[in-house]
């Protein structure tokens, strides 16, 4: 008796992972490449990784004119609203005022008239305009003004809202002696208060930022701390100007003899740096005929260093190069300069230069408190000395120009260290998890 087959049934192969919608972040920073500088590098840096993590990245930034307050050569005669794309990344440009990098009022109209843009620009309809609604809107300062517009945005196109804490505005300029205590001071204290409330997530570059604005009654789950850092393709590019003879080639055209020791600041000339400390010490060190003090970029204070560093003859001004083009000069130098005015409040500021210095595998003397002395201490590629003590940064530098073998070793600590921590790479993972967790997203 034939017993009857039971009943075949199919099994299905591995179950496909549900489709996770990539999420599309809107990052309004009002300093975009081609312009140098820490807020730049650090956007476009992160914007690659989270593109490359299956994110869709769109910056909304202003005319190129940083730090001089003159339209970049690339784009004079070009619309003043115009979108572009940059290493992959769509790039959104709004109209700014444009003038040289001079006074407070300038200044002001400039940041004001960024953010004025980039809100009526982009409050209607994202679809009309080739957006993909935001899920999240992220507005990065300094620029003040530009996070309100974000808020602005968050709430019209029901998005998330993160504020980046870049600097501590308007403290920050009280202690700088830019603003004075009065209206004005109270206006702009007040419109920070309302955004660090109304903020979905408050990202900050330093853990001593979260603890400032907490203390202020600010909820600390709020708060996530995503450093600065150097992206993953700086890094690999850090070093091969020795390896191409592109050093050497800077260092003919500069007519700097191969024997001589460059000791080189790059960077913004602005009050924040205090570069008269630097000029000090290169007085100091003026009998040292084998060494000479590099100053390359541009700033509101270029001009007045420059009259003041009049007759010291180890002292060399360069222009302002371009983000992808610093690298033959950290390989040059042999030693790099990271400094910060002597106020408190910059105890909690890390210079982002400081990343760029170690993925370059060169050593540096840190003229710095707090958090950014701590950093460059740990990471073994820097002797750390007080902010405006000029003797003790020609000290630091003497000591390093007589041991070669002292400053290898350091370049290589600080290389190493850089690549196991801050690699933009690593923090953008760390940013994009805080982004899911607010949209409620898997990653």
């Amino acid at each position: 008796m034939d017993t009857p087959h039971a009943p075949q049934t199919e099994h299905p192969g591995p179950q496909a992972a549900p489709q996770v919608k990539p999420l599309n972040i809107w990052v309004i920073c009002q300093y975009y490449r081609p312009e140098p500088g820490a807020p730049s590098t650090r956007m476009s840096g992160l914007a690659k990784s989270w593109q490359q993590m299956g994110a869709n990245v769109t910056i909304f930034t202003g005319i190129p004119n940083h730090p001089d307050g003159v339209v970049h050569p690339a784009y004079k005669g070009k619309p003043a609203f115009m979108n572009e794309v940059i290493e992959g990344i769509p790039v959104r440009r709004h109209w700014l005022y444009v003038a040289p990098n001079k006074g407070k009022f300038p200044r002001l109209f400039n940041m004001l008239s960024f953010a004025a843009s980039v809100a009526w620009a982009n409050y209607g309809n994202p679809g009309q305009k080739g957006l993909s609604q935001p899920d999240i809107i992220i507005a990065s300062s300094p620029s003040f003004f530009c996070v309100f517009s974000a808020w602005l945005l968050a709430r019209r196109h029901n998005a998330r809202f993160i504020f980046e804490v870049r600097d501590l505005w308007p403290a920050i300029f009280l202690q700088m002696g830019i603003l004075r205590p009065g209206m004005v001071y109270n206006i702009l204290e007040k419109m920070e208060m309302f955004l660090y409330r109304r903020a979905d997530a408050i990202v900050t570059v330093t853990r001593s930022f979260v603890r400032q604005i907490s203390a202020r009654g600010i909820r600390p789950t709020k708060f996530a701390t995503i450093f600065n850092g150097v992206s993953d393709d700086d890094y690999a590019q850090a070093i091969k100007p020795r390896q191409t003879g592109a050093t050497a080639q800077l260092r003919a055209k500069l007519g700097i003899s191969p024997h001589a020791k460059v000791i080189l600041y790059i960077g913004n000339h602005g009050e924040a740096q205090a570069l008269s400390q630097v000029v000090d010490a290169a007085r100091l060190l003026v009998k040292r005929t084998d060494a000479t003090f590099l100053f390359v970029g541009q700033g509101a204070d270029k001009q007045k260093l420059q009259d003041y560093a009049r007759g010291v003859p180890n002292v060399q001004f360069l222009p302002a190069v371009g983000p992808t083009e610093v690298w033959p000069y950290y390989c040059m130098a042999d030693i790099n300069i990271v400094c910060l005015k002597n106020i408190p409040d910059f105890e909690m500021f890390i210079p982002s230069k400081m990343f760029e210095i170690m993925a370059a595998e060169s050593c540096a003397v840190a003229a710095l408190r707090g958090e950014g002395a701590e950093i460059m201490a740990e990471s073994g590629c820097a002797m750390v000395v007080g902010s405006e003590e000029p003797e003790q940064m020609a000290e630091a530098i003497t000591t390093l120009l007589d041991d070669p073998e002292r400053r290898d070793i350091m370049a290589k600590a600080g290389r190493v260290y850089v690549a196991q921590n801050f690699l933009h790479s690593r923090l953008a993972a760390g940013y994009l998890h805080v982004m899911h967790q607010l949209t409620g997203r898997a990653a």
